[in-house]
């Protein structure tokens, strides 16, 4: 789905993502306001913070429909952020797309989801994209992700 796809299904859809609620925890302050400004003009609610700590809170106060976790956070891991909702009662069956800035390089080896599913013995995060991000594809696997 390209962008004219995209602009064309918000106007007869009046917005891809009404109604949603999105978890962002993401510790970079331009990436974390373009997702904002992003998810918001197609209509959902954002929740957010820089920290792993407050989202399970978060989370099990808001009860999102979906979840967008950085990989590299200040206080926790984001695949440890992960397996904890993968793990917890009433967040487990929540979407998880990584955006991450997290490559090859500094990791010695790919980060996929399905590696971090094997390492971690849960379900692979429904989507991972790398940074600098392109909307229109991270548009793409939310669109299927409410529409599959």
């Amino acid at each position: 789905m390209n962008i004219k796809n995209i602009l064309t299904k918000t106007t007869m859809d009046n917005k891809l993502l009404k109604d949603k609620k999105i978890l962002i925890i993401e510790d970079e302050v331009d990436i974390l306001s373009s997702l904002k400004i992003l998810f918001e003009a197609e209509g959902a609610k954002i929740f957010q913070s820089e920290y792993a700590s407050i989202a399970v809170k978060i989370a099990e106060k808001e009860i999102p429909d979906l979840c967008i976790f950085d990989v590299m956070l200040p206080d926790e891991s984001g695949i440890q952020l992960y397996v904890e909702f993968k793990n917890h009662p009433y967040l487990n069956n929540i979407p998880i797309v990584f955006v991450t800035g997290v490559n090859t390089y500094e990791l010695g080896n790919s980060l996929s989801a399905e590696k971090i599913s094997e390492m971690y013995q849960v379900p692979p995060p429904e989507g991972f994209i790398e940074k600098p991000f392109n909307p229109d594809e991270l548009l793409d696997i939310v669109y299927n992700i409410f529409h599959s």
